[in-house]
């Protein structure tokens, strides 16, 4: 739906009224973090430019990996048997995704006491995320 304020804008810019902004036609500068304590930036900085991330968002990463390894093989599976196979077979990986998520979400609910409720971020639901590989092996 386009809105009231969509069209202000683009009757605006058709007229030429944001042509002399200051910094017009390059690319935003997203760098910095307005809303970042001053005393923090330069913490921030480093472990930007070292590209560290918090342990939940690599717990996180190496689920999608293993979601994408286990479809990418279950694709490979075309006929029944082979995908009887793989069932058996990523049991163990089955175990370890649950794991894996489950320390992730120790991970979040210990990360959620430390940032505002708007910051949070909600754990992983298990039961959901088992069905989900599940689907995949049965290639719903």
């Amino acid at each position: 739906m386009y809105g009231f304020v969509e069209r202000r804008i683009d009757e605006a810019a058709a007229r030429g009224e944001f042509d002399d902004l200051p910094g017009a036609g390059k690319p935003l500068d997203l760098s910095e973090n307005p809303y970042l304590a001053p005393e923090w930036r330069l913490a921030f900085k480093i472990l930007a430019d070292n590209h560290v991330v918090p342990e939940f968002v690599e717990r996180r990463r190496a689920i999608e990996a293993v979601h994408a390894e286990m479809k990418r093989l279950c694709s490979e599976a075309p006929r029944r048997r082979d995908r009887d196979y793989l069932r058996l077979a990523y049991r163990e990986q089955l175990d370890r995704l649950a794991a894996e998520i489950d320390a992730l979400n120790r991970s979040l609910a210990r990360e959620n006491q430390f940032v505002r409720t708007s910051l949070q971020l909600p754990p992983v639901d298990m039961d959901e995320e088992m069905r989900a590989f599940e689907r995949l092996l049965r290639h719903e």
